[in-house]
């Protein structure tokens, strides 16, 4: 049987979730674009802990990768949290990339390697790149990082006559996740990452928080009392971290 959970990203066949349909095709919506041929955006989101970003952004990357015109790939660089060497920093990412598009690594340990990464022949199709816990690197990765992504921006804006996979660069659209907005990220100045793309992982409705509880009634027979999801719903506002926390003890003690 299915169980609340507050640890990390929700698993659809093991736990109780809000399946948020809407919020996630907006994800894959910005990323695609709404002309695809002519690529997709530049996207941030920036949200507390547990609110879901990262569940959200992994169910955008399931659809993603069912749509043959693009490849897909999703690194969490939480790992890298301690880690001061940028090249270091790099050539992971290039690690993860090359290990899920079984590319070639080139040693991409400046930017200018790295931004070759993403060149028409290095890569085989457009990339929808999304790097989770991006705000836990160093401000000086941040900033190379950024660099490269700026300048790739720039190139594929200046040839906007072109189709997304006939660029120089075939970075298709590119997603941050962080729990801070990051200066240069957020940065209206000279940013690729446009902050009305930014992406907002709302709270969740009364409606999905009593429609949790309702399908923990169907599966167990126990009787969740309506004054019990109100006052819930009260003093957690809906955060999801919290609902499902309360979930577990309501459900489990």
């Amino acid at each position: 049987m299915r169980a609340f959970s507050s640890y990390g990203p929700l698993d659809r066949d093991l736990h109780y979730y809000a399946p948020r349909e809407k919020m996630v095709d907006f994800a894959c919506g910005q990323l695609i674009g709404k002309d695809p041929d002519k690529g997709g955006h530049y996207i941030t989101v920036w949200a507390p802990r547990q609110t879901g970003k990262t569940w959200m952004l992994n169910e955008a990357l399931f659809k993603l990768r069912q749509d043959k015109r693009f490849d897909a790939v999703k690194i969490s660089l939480e790992i890298l949290k301690t880690q001061e060497d940028v090249g270091r920093i790099l050539m992971y990412i290039e690690k993860e990339i090359a290990r899920d598009l079984n590319q070639r690594k080139i040693g991409a340990d400046t930017p200018e390697k790295f931004g070759d990464l993403f060149l028409n022949g290095a890569l085989k199709k457009p990339l929808v790149l999304i790097l989770d816990e991006f705000d836990a690197l160093p401000e000086d990765a941040i900033s190379s990082i950024v660099g490269v992504l700026r300048n790739i921006y720039t190139v594929r804006q200046e040839q906007s006559d072109m189709a997304t996979g006939e660029k120089k660069y075939l970075l298709h659209s590119v997603a941050l996740i962080g729990v801070r907005a990051v200066l240069g990220v957020e940065n209206q100045k000279g940013s690729p990452f446009n902050v009305q793309r930014s992406l907002r992982v709302p709270n969740l409705t009364f409606d999905e928080v009593k429609a949790m509880f309702r399908w923990h009634e169907r599966d167990s027979g126990q009787s969740v009392a309506r004054e019990v999801i109100d006052r819930l719903f009260y003093e957690t506002k809906g955060q999801p971290g919290l609902t499902c926390w309360f979930g577990e003890l309501l459900t489990e003690g």
